[in-house]
């Protein structure tokens, strides 16, 4: 029998002892009793207004109680998706099925020393027009000849430390010198055969790609997508406009996760008053869909609005009106829920059958409280964390509580100020189209689901040996009734949204002595890569400009590898959008540059409403040390891209990464510092943006070369081609705790702010003599930013 000092509540206070009648004769026993004993107190210190005064009194009952209660299944059929990507042209292998940990969570990877085979470095030269428009040909390939031979007249490097640190030497280096290669988890051993099979097959001689450059008269193909969409969101056709004021982070009241961890607690003690009816189901809609009419966006250009527009290629499906008003059980009835006398609540209608979208099933729980689970992402059993739906059906001005329950983070920026984003499509309809942030009574906790499906069996069993799942909830006000209402983790940038944009700057005036757009390769599901070339291209008749265009060093950007980091795609659009600029900065950088740009690496997962992997339910930013044409063509192609700038001694001067952040706030770096040489080389950057940019952090930075993250792209490039700064750039999903923006949360217009800072900062970087702003004797340790002072001389050349 449990004692009362087991319950040691408050600071002298204990809860009292359970004898008789309420002795434990279960678990279920002991929550009836516990909730029954302290559910009058609690209220009513709650209603006086002292919640604060038994703060330890709620977290401690909600604690035991929750401890005592039986946990409960994800009520789905499986963890898996209900939608999976099948090629019968793929061989079999180890990646298809195994579970993809988040890059926060990782533990060290298996690692296998593995020699890679020259990639056909000759096919990559049509995505360089800026060569082999203004020099001939014959010598671009004997100068690749000769850096083939040397380049297989070298063996393989073996690590000499855990670290695998770049030698001072490795200028010299022609090529790849050391080879990693991550075997995923779940493999009980290398086989390095069947590795060597695969290799061999994808690297069999190939027809030279054809890249021809895209005009203004291109018109985009729709996105091809896995999932049968039933329309285009109305955010895509309306598109985005960020509102003229600042956005504060949530302030959270302290007594709201009590209430709410006690409103849950009183679910299980009480199911009898729940109304637990599906209103949607993805699984059960896959089962019954057709796959005609597949609802696609298509892009045009419209030359009287000088704009894009985003329409579909079918009619917009309207889901049928709901039966009737709900009712609930009522003293052995039913009666029906009113606003007042005359009006009824019905139940919301969900949808997120649409490009990026993601919500698996929505369950009304009560009468103005759904719960809701997130599809994992394709060829995977993880990542729950990105969501995009429709809602419709509501009534306004009604406090809405929507619980995301198969959460897997133990920590979530919805703690640290966080707020969702609603888009109203009557909003849009008044020209004043904007996602906002919105949302209150936010909490993140654990929950008494665990990472099984129902049909898994009793979830009880073995309860210490399955992952709990946390709960995100938020309560939204809908500003009109009979609304068409989109809610979204973060500010979504799809692949059509990409596509109209890049269309818009193709008809921009004078765009073609500035830009060059291919298409780099297609992806496993068919979908286009695109690679754009800026840089000032002089007139095809000036030998002495086409001797500055052959002088300038190369930029390499890439964005959104990991599909649910949206916030990426928004600092890429501000890049492109300041270098295609009439900016007189943006002129200097255009002389002094060439810039290659991946804007998204990870077409198919965006287009599906993964968060951080492919289709093969991959993390693809862990397979940049050998990625496979076959399994990874974007990866596989960047790095044919850099193996030719190293084979023609134009070695990328800088490579950047972009990545959303999902814990930290602010934007910041992450670089390779192994010896202190380097230090201000890479350090020089970061210390320029945390100057000029309002929403950068140095302080958030780090330089540190982890073993978890040695097939990620920021260290494989430095590590393999030499690439001394080559950064991934990390802007967070929440807010800014510093600078300008310090409390409040980052919008798409500060997210395409840091990319334009991004630039000013490279022309200063390009215009200092030397990096003089950290002592090259520094301690590698040392990561003090620079002062104002110590940038005097770089503003000085502005």
């Amino acid at each position: 029998m449990y004692k009362g000092n087991r319950y040691n509540v408050g600071h002298d206070k204990q809860a009292p002892r359970m004898t008789g009648s309420d002795q434990m004769t279960g678990p279920t026993r002991v929550t009836k009793n516990l909730a029954h004993r302290h559910e009058v107190n609690i209220a009513k210190c709650w209603v006086n207004g002292s919640g604060k005064a038994i703060d330890n009194l709620a977290l401690t009952c909600s604690q035991i109680i929750r401890k005592s209660m039986p946990k409960s299944c994800l009520p789905i059929p499986s963890l898996h998706g209900p939608v999976y990507y099948e090629d019968a042209s793929l061989p079999s292998n180890e990646f298809n099925g195994q579970d993809c940990k988040d890059i926060e969570d990782d533990d060290e990877e298996c690692l296998e020393l593995m020699p890679q085979t020259l990639l056909n470095i000759e096919d990559f030269l049509v995505f360089f027009p800026e060569l082999t428009d203004y020099q001939d040909k014959s010598y671009l390939l004997e100068s690749l000849a000769e850096y083939r031979k040397e380049y297989q007249a070298l063996s393989p490097v073996t690590p000499s430390n855990s670290q695998n640190e770049l030698s001072d030497t490795d200028t010299a280096a022609p090529g790849i010198s050391v080879f990693v290669k991550p075997i995923m988890r779940g493999s009980k051993s290398c086989d390095l055969k069947k590795e060597q099979s695969l290799m061999r097959q994808a690297l069999r001689p190939k027809s030279t790609p054809e890249a021809p450059i895209l005009t203004s008269s291109y018109l985009p193909p729709p996105a091809k997508a896995l999932k049968h969409f039933v329309k285009v969101p109305v955010p895509d056709m309306y598109s985005h406009r960020p509102p003229h004021y600042l956005e504060q982070l949530h302030d959270a009241v302290p007594s709201v996760q009590r209430t709410l961890m006690l409103l849950d607690i009183a679910r299980a003690v009480h199911p009898d008053t729940l109304i637990n009816r599906t209103a949607y189901d993805q699984d059960e809609l896959v089962k019954t869909e057709s796959r005609e009419n597949h609802a696609r966006s298509t892009v045009k250009w419209e030359p009287t609005l000088r704009r894009c527009k985003v329409l579909p290629t079918v009619p917009q499906r309207n889901l049928p009106a709901p039966g009737g008003p709900i009712e609930v059980p009522c003293n052995g009835g039913s009666v029906p829920v009113t606003e007042d006398a005359t009006v009824n609540i019905p139940m919301l209608q969900f949808e997120s059958r649409f490009e990026c979208g993601n919500l698996r099933k929505a369950i009304q729980v009560r009468i103005f409280e759904y719960d809701l689970i997130l599809n994992s992402d394709i060829g995977s059993m993880r990542h729950h964390q990105w969501f995009y739906f429709e809602v419709k059906n509501m009534v306004a001005d009604f406090p809405y509580r929507f619980n995301i329950i198969n959460c897997e983070k133990s920590f979530s920026s919805f703690t640290q100020g966080m707020q969702p984003l609603l888009y109203s499509t009557q909003e849009a309809i008044k020209n004043s189209s904007a996602w906002q942030r919105t949302g209150k009574r936010i909490c993140y906790y654990k929950n008494n689901f665990v990472r099984r499906a129902a049909e898994d069996g009793n979830c009880s069993r073995s309860p210490n040996n399955a992952q709990t799942l946390y709960t995100l909830t938020f309560t939204i006000c809908f500003p009109h009734s009979n609304d068409s209402c989109y809610i979204a983790y973060h500010y979504p940038y799809s692949y059509t949204a990409l596509q109209a944009h890049l269309l818009e700057v193709q008809h921009l005036h004078g765009i073609n002595t500035i830009l060059r757009r291919q298409t780099l390769c297609h992806s496993l599901g068919g979908n286009p890569v695109d690679l754009l070339t800026i840089t000032q291209f002089p007139s095809p008749y000036s030998k002495s400009a086409a001797t500055a265009l052959n002088e300038r060093d190369y930029v390499v950007l890439t964005a959104r590898v990991h599909p649910g980091e949206s916030n990426a795609s928004w600092i890429m659009r501000g890049v492109i959008n300041f270098l295609l600029s009439d900016h007189e900065k943006a002129q200097v950088l255009r002389s002094k540059f060439v810039f290659k740009i991946v804007p998204m690496l990870n077409p198919d997962g965006v287009i599906n409403g993964s968060h951080r992997c492919s289709l093969l339910g991959v993390d693809m930013n862990r397979q940049w040390t050998n990625p496979q044409p076959h399994l990874f063509p974007s990866l596989h192609n960047t790095k044919g891209l850099l193996q030719v700038m190293v084979a023609l001694a134009k070695r990328p001067v800088l490579y950047c990464d972009f990545h959303g952040h999902s814990r930290k706030k602010n934007v910041f770096m992450y670089g390779n510092i192994t010896q202190p040489s380097h230090n201000a080389t890479v350090k020089l950057l970061p210390t320029i943006l945390d100057i000029h940019a309002p929403a950068f952090s140095f302080s958030n930075c780090c330089f540190t070369v982890e073993k978890s993250r040695e097939s990620t792209a920021r260290v494989t490039l430095w590590r393999q081609f030499g690439i001394i700064r080559s950064y991934t750039l990390e802007s967070s999903y929440c807010g800014a705790d510093q600078g300008l923006y310090k409390g409040c949360q980052l919008g798409t217009q500060h997210l395409e702010e840091m990319g334009g800072k991004f630039c000013e900062g490279l022309l200063i970087m390009s215009s200092a003599d030397q990096p003089c702003c950290l002592s090259d004797n520094s301690d590698d340790e040392d990561d003090r930013p620079l002062k104002k002072t110590d940038m005097k001389d770089s503003h000085a050349t502005m």
